[in-house]
């Protein structure tokens, strides 16, 4: 069978490529480059719930991207950054997005750098595209958020804050998707800097990927506050021990839940091009307490401003791996708990890959 993924840049000229996967004859191959306003790199994207847009943090703006297939991608609205005036003339950028699977379909947008302490919601149009800019939400002044989920019910959404070193959790309200305040929990450790957050289906589990503690840690969702609470046990994500590992060498990634819920994947990535980043894999149990941590292996590069694993939706089979040191994407078989690599293409872009989303 086929599948496509569509992945994305993180510098200029702006380009979305979608790739296409046989799962039989284990073949990786770019079948289409869609050019996108040059200067609107997509450095995360995501889909809507149907797949018929694509969301992209685009550099100064938000992007919506119209879907028809996987080779029939069609840029159709940008929106600013909301918030903070003073971002227009710094480094402040677009660095993450996530689209709501329930009505009224929102759209939540993250900057990152400086002036990013406020995080930014859109209305859509009834095909999908953003349409208003509706509530910008803040955090604190220090804060940089780089990345959000929300529980299984869209109540609450999780925000990790690097700067800010913190979790912070904001109510959804379930008719117009604007969010309040309702709590926030500083960080296990001083510098730990909390880069992606992760939920299991059940809603209990909280996994918190640390990108300068280089580690995932564990919290459990108070079923009260809904604010995620410490278990004080942390996994590493290099291993013990590594050349660097104390001197800023490393910086994890992101996390992510498998297809079933009985699997968690992160990785972190090397400030040397000469040094190889990490990918680890646990095992869930049925309420998402971590079981073990089942390896921590090498990945091929450092990963650059990459290294995302991307698990697909569908099974807990097939998982994409993206780099922009060099510039590839791979596919790994999760099988009988090892993994495999089994195809890749290499796309020497300037600036791919970005995260892999999976469309089929």
């Amino acid at each position: 069978m086929l599948h496509h993924l569509i992945i994305g840049t993180w510098t200029p000229p702006a380009a979305i490529f979608t790739v296409e996967f046989d799962d039989e004859a284990l073949t990786l191959q770019l079948i289409k480059r869609t050019a996108l306003p040059e200067d609107e790199p997509i450095s995360w994207m995501t889909f809507d719930h149907a797949k018929k847009n694509v969301y992209g943090a685009s550099m100064k703006k938000w992007s919506s991207n119209i879907v028809t297939s996987p080779t029939e991608i069609t840029h159709h609205t940008s929106r600013p950054i909301g918030g903070d005036p003073s971002k227009s003339d710094t480094r402040t950028r677009a660095i993450f997005v996530l689209a709501t699977k329930k009505p009224p379909y929102n759209v939540y947008g993250n900057p990152f750098y400086e002036h990013a302490g406020y995080g930014n919601v859109f209305s859509v149009d009834s095909n999908g595209a953003l349409a208003e800019n509706i509530q910008n939400y803040e955090y604190s002044p220090q804060s940089a958020i780089h990345g959000m989920v929300f529980d299984p019910e869209e109540r609450y959404l999780y925000s990790a804050d690097m700067w800010g070193n913190r979790i912070w959790t904001h109510k959804k309200d379930p008719d117009t998707g604007l969010l309040t305040l309702a709590g926030s929990i500083e960080a296990p450790k001083k510098g730990d800097h909390p880069r992606w957050v992760a939920i299991h289906p059940s809603g209990k589990y909280v996994y918190v990927l640390m990108e300068a503690g280089n580690c995932l840690a564990v919290y459990v969702i108070d079923e009260q506050t809904h604010l995620p609470v410490f278990t004080h046990i942390t996994y590493p994500l290099v291993p013990p021990g590594a050349p660097g590992l104390k001197t800023k060498m490393y910086r994890s990634d992101v996390v992510c839940v498998s297809h079933s819920g009985k699997y968690l994947f992160a990785t972190s990535r090397s400030n040397d091009f000469k040094v190889t980043g990490y990918i680890a894999a646990f095992k869930l149990g049925p309420s998402g307490e971590i079981k073990r941590q089942i390896c921590l292996n090498p990945t091929p590069t450092s990963g650059g401003h990459s290294n995302a694993i991307s698990p697909c939706d569908w099974s807990d089979e097939w998982l994409a791996l993206t780099d922009d040191q060099e510039g590839w994407v791979e596919i790994y078989r999760w099988n009988e708990e090892f993994l495999c690599r089994v195809a890749r293409v290499d796309i020497p872009e300037p600036g791919f890959g970005m995260n892999a989303i999976w469309y089929d």
